[in-house]
């Protein structure tokens, strides 16, 4: 996830150093100025903080890790520790969730063209559905 989200960011700043200028479709035309100056700035900036503190976390947990193995430690502080596999399964899942129902959003809005505000209710619900579904799986999962 974390590479793709590098790849896309590497996309983004590459597409913003075109030698020849781009001709845009007439509807977009009023709004890619404030996407390429505002809109996609911040959204590679959010990407590279993102990727920067996931190499941090991940970084940090693997030294806490090694230093509880050193350590002589109960068997039950680890386990309060450390993440069960539980948990990281409840990860996937909410991802799968999430991504799929994205999809199915950006289908959908590519089946019922023309784009507008349309488009952006049906990727609201359908995220909102992404959600409820991970909502209903933990729920589940619980009983």
């Amino acid at each position: 996830m974390k590479c793709s989200l590098l790849l896309l960011l590497c996309c983004l700043t590459a597409g913003g150093a075109a030698a020849q200028a781009t001709s845009m479709p007439s509807d977009f035309g009023a709004l890619y100025p404030y996407a390429k100056q505002i809109f996609l700035p911040v959204f590679g900036f959010y990407l590279l903080c993102s990727f920067v503190l996931g190499a941090i976390k991940t970084v940090l947990n693997y030294l806490l890790k090694r230093q509880i193995m050193a350590a002589p430690v109960s068997d039950s502080m680890v386990e309060r520790l450390l993440p069960s596999p539980q948990d990281e399964l409840n990860k996937v899942v909410k991802w799968i969730a999430l991504l799929l129902s994205t999809g199915a959003g950006l289908a959908l809005c590519n089946w019922s063209m023309p784009l507008g505000l349309h488009s952006l209710i049906i990727m609201l619900f359908s995220t909102a559905f992404g959600f409820l579904a991970y909502y209903f799986f933990l729920r589940r999962q619980a009983k």
